[in-house]
């Protein structure tokens, strides 16, 4: 960082030597100060509290002395102590920023926060808070901004807050003062959080999924063309990459009918299936025949994949789980590159389950980024799709809020403000889940910005998404426990969060979106 720079109208320097002529600091002196900041930090030993003394006796004018004594008490864990010498601070240099500090994070513990604008000024400007000065240090910088953002968060004002976070994080986003004051807004955020998603709860708007699938059904098992088919029942991702290769190199035609015939099978027996034990390895085969009919790039079974999705949520998850919402899409994308028309018709088909038809917007999506002349051809569809969803009543069963907020996102990841007179209409109807998507003036806002991240996601042989699924998914790590995670510890550590995070529940960082489409992917990338 250098020495000194310009930020908000006033400078900020790493160099604390312009305070020795404000606060009386002489050359001897100033020789010592890093090292009594330091020490200070360490606790209040006898020497230590007698050495300060001695210097505070000689250099009555240096805040610094006093506000070391205070440290060094509040080190040692004497906190009574500590505010004391930091009252005796504060009325010999009731100026002095850091004493400030200090009474103000003392009423904001006590909960008497209605006594702090008082201290640092009832704008919350540093600049106001010294209209004399153009120059400030670092830390006096960052200090006060840790605290103001404490404040705002302690009466609930996350705006504020974050807006206060977002300067410091500019001007100092590696600092141990941005780390804490991200710490202090940490149970707002999920506070807000949660009465986002109980709000939103009450404002959603999902279809009834028409296709109900049976749970009773006393079906016949399929009879195959070819022998090798069975694997797909006693095998999960695991399946020896060889087995694959024996299966691809089948006939395609007869290949085609019986992975058909095992999607066709799920539905059959799905009642048979539910009343035996569920393992991986004998309740995966559905999904071997999407990824394999995936791999062949069989296009002419696309409806047979969408008649499957169209299947009710216990369904969906039963035969799926996380795949509906983290791989599937590639399976449309491939099959569905050739023919989107097959694609919109899903999108505009009443009593579907959410996540179905996100997944076929996200495969239009990729395909705009994979294949930028389709732009055109997937625009077209993302119209027709928002005008009729604007069109439609909640009588019509098609209106489903979670899709549309999830399909937004999908627009803004292959940018198209086109549709923002579309989505503006679906805001204004209150037919757009907000947790997911933010609100209207939050997607505007995002396809003004630079795009920083390539969204364009990697389409995978079936081979790599199996060793993909098997290397970072947990479940089937070996060993899911990190053993650097303790090493990784420093303080302050963030809040542990004592309840599972669900996929579709609101984000805890507070951007907003559902945890799927913000840090969950995150993690899942690191």
């Amino acid at each position: 960082m250098s020495e000194q720079f310009i930020k908000h109208g006033y400078h900020i320097t790493t160099n604390p030597s312009f305070q020795n002529k404000q606060y009386g600091i002489p050359p001897e002196l100033e020789k010592q100060l890093e090292t009594l900041a330091v020490n200070s930090q360490k606790g209040a030993s006898r020497k230590m509290v007698d050495h300060l003394h001695q210097l505070i006796e000689k250099y009555p004018t240096v805040p610094q002395l006093k506000n070391y004594l205070s440290v060094a008490f509040h080190a040692q864990g004497n906190y009574e102590k500590a505010v004391e010498v930091n009252n005796w601070a504060l009325k010999e240099h009731p100026d002095y920023l850091f004493a400030r500090l200090n009474r103000a994070h003392a009423y904001i513990e006590k909960e008497d926060v209605e006594k702090v604008p008082a201290l640092l000024g009832h704008d919350f400007e540093l600049k106001s808070l010294y209209p004399d000065r153009d120059l400030f240090h670092l830390t006096e910088v960052t200090g006060y901004l840790k605290t103001v953002i404490r404040y705002f968060a302690s009466i609930g004002n996350l705006e504020l807050a974050e807006n206060r976070l977002s300067l410091l994080k500019e001007i100092a986003p590696d600092h141990h003062d941005t780390e804490q004051a991200e710490v202090f807004l940490w149970p707002v955020r999920l506070k807000n959080a949660g009465a986002r998603l109980e709000d939103e709860n009450k404002n959603r708007i999902t279809p009834v999924v028409n296709k109900v699938v049976p749970g009773n059904s006393n079906h016949p098992s399929p009879q195959f063309n070819h022998p090798h088919i069975h694997n797909l029942y006693q095998h999960d991702v695991r399946m020896p990459h060889e087995m694959l290769r024996e299966i691809i190199a089948l006939p395609r035609h007869s290949l085609i009918k019986d992975l058909e015939s095992v999607l066709q099978d799920a539905i059959n027996r799905y009642g048979y299936f539910k009343t035996i034990k569920h393992t991986d390895e004998t309740h995966s085969f559905a999904l071997h025949a999407f990824f394999l009919l995936k791999e062949i790039r069989a296009d002419e079974s696309l409806k047979n994949l969408l008649t499957f999705l169209e299947g009710d949520s216990d369904f969906l998850h039963y035969w799926c789980g996380d795949h509906i919402t983290v791989t599937l899409w590639q399976c449309i994308y491939t099959l569905g590159l050739s023919d989107t028309t097959l694609l919109k018709q899903f999108l505009l088909k009443p009593g579907i389950d959410t996540y179905s038809k996100s997944c076929v917007s996200t495969a239009l999506c990729q395909i705009t980024l994979h294949h930028p002349k389709k732009r055109e051809e997937v625009l077209a569809i993302y119209k027709e799709t928002f005008q009729h969803f604007s069109n439609a009543d909640v009588e019509d069963n098609i209106i489903d809020s979670d899709f549309l907020g999830l399909t937004i996102c999908d627009a803004l990841d292959c940018k198209m403000p086109e549709l923002l007179p579309l989505i503006e209409n679906l805001f204004v109807k209150g037919f757009v889940s907000i947790g997911i998507s933010g609100n209207y003036n939050d997607v505007v806002k995002a396809f003004s910005e630079e795009e920083r991240i390539d969204h364009k996601r990697d389409i995978q042989t079936v081979f790599n998404l199996y060793d993909d699924v098997l290397t970072k998914w947990a479940g089937y790590k070996e060993d899911s426990y990190d053993e650097d995670f303790e090493d990784d510890l420093h303080f302050p550590q963030q809040p542990i969060i004592s309840e599972k995070i669900g996929r579709n529940d609101p984000c805890p960082c507070g951007s907003g979106k559902k945890y799927k489409k913000c840090c969950l992917d995150k993690i899942i990338k690191e």
